[in-house]
């Protein structure tokens, strides 16, 4: 894809990624809130280093992002210090979609993962979408249980 640059985004692209994140949640049918674009740059500089992104650049346009949460489990006696990524957002911007843009940001943080102490990539996704995610060779994985408060 010659005209697609997928990169991890650095500290000078944290107005961007925020402009991004506020454009999916408003693609999703979020309105905007007044402060949003500055409270997520503090908070996303802030705790960057445990949230690895990647910015898709396409036509001189910023045309998607994938946010990720760096999950590091503390030291235990045996076993090896690894980590594990959760995808928290993956957004490809209306006007450059089914162009491969989706599929370049996976690849560019799976490439990374590979190159680091990941050992595994989860994330949730509607089950229409699991060919898509299946093709990358991604698998369901039914151990994960979880406890909502909000029900209790």
């Amino acid at each position: 894809m010659p005209d697609v640059l997928i990169r991890r985004a650095g500290a000078d692209d944290a107005l961007v990624v925020a402009a991004l994140h506020l454009q999916s949640a408003r693609d999703l049918g979020q309105d905007g809130e007044p402060g949003f674009l500055d409270r997520f740059v503090d908070a996303w500089l802030a705790s960057r280093p445990d949230h690895p992104t990647w910015v898709a650049e396409s036509r001189g346009e910023h045309a998607g992002v994938l946010s990720t949460r760096r999950l590091r489990p503390l030291p235990f006696p045996g076993r090896p210090e690894v980590s594990w990524l959760y995808v928290g957002t993956i957004f490809v911007a209306p006007g450059h979609r089914k162009r491969g843009i989706g599929r370049a940001l996976i690849e560019g943080m799976l490439e990374w993962s590979r190159a680091t102490d990941v050992k595994w990539v989860r994330l949730n996704v509607d089950p229409a979408q699991h060919h898509f995610y299946r093709s990358l060779g991604f698998r369901l994985a039914d151990t994960i249980l979880e406890y909502d408060l909000r029900e209790s």
